[in-house]
């Protein structure tokens, strides 16, 4: 998928990529033209949030500051909750109604033995955590939490908790980026590099932080009852 995804990004430069550059550099303009689509515009934000959580390997960050930079972030950044919640509500139902039938054509093996593995033992908290800090996981956690116990409003309720911070700032960077010279661009480049390669280096010790965070939440809980 991030090969499509890179090759339907080449082409379009490939074609258009004048007028691309043009309107990346005159954000007021490129603004103006979305403006006309009028409600296409906030339509097409939810849809595309949407298709990123359900086609689980798109990259949301990418969506989110894109679409801040595109429309501003007000309310840009509602609709980009509106297609979280409903990528969200869709992915959790089609592993409720289909189980692992589905799963095993969509999720990758290692992450459906997760599953069994760590998740269901857990329980609410640590799909709550697995939402909230990135980790190997991904959005595969948006299926797999529909073979959970886990009711579905409380489910949805997690979702926004956990995604809302994340989208406020990937949207209102993508935002303020609009005024961004060549220093701002470079430094948020460097960053964004790093923070990837801090991430892929420390996957494993992730997933060992967050399964002790839920393991101590887990004996607190039972020492209260």
């Amino acid at each position: 998928m991030l090969v499509l995804l890179t090759v339907a990004v080449a082409v379009l430069f490939a074609v258009a990529g004048r007028a691309v550059w043009h309107y990346f550099r005159s954000p007021t303009e490129l603004r103006e033209l979305v403006g006309r689509w009028g409600a296409w515009a906030p339509l097409g934000t939810v849809l595309f949030q949407m298709l990123q959580i359900i086609v689980a390997p798109l990259p949301g960050s990418v969506m989110s500051f894109a679409c801040g930079y595109v429309m501003g972030f007000w309310p840009t950044v509602v609709w980009l909750m509106a297609g979280v919640a409903l990528g969200a509500t869709v992915d959790f139902l089609l592993a409720r109604l289909l189980g692992r039938r589905l799963l095993r054509y969509l999720v990758p093996a290692d992450k459906l033995a997760r599953l069994d593995d760590v998740i269901i033992r857990r329980g609410a908290f640590y799909v709550f955590l697995l939402l909230l800090v990135p980790n190997p996981l991904g959005d595969w956690i948006y299926y797999l939490a529909g073979l959970t116990p886990l009711p579905l409003p409380l489910f949805l309720v997690f979702v926004l908790a956990a995604r809302l911070p994340s989208n406020l700032l990937e949207c209102g960077l993508g935002a303020s980026a609009t005024r961004f010279g060549f220093r701002e661009w470079l430094l948020l480049g460097t960053i964004v590099a790093m923070v990837t390669l801090a991430y892929i280096l420390n996957q494993r010790r992730i997933d060992v932080f967050l399964e002790r965070v839920a393991r101590r939440n887990e004996n607190r809980t039972r020492v209260r009852s």
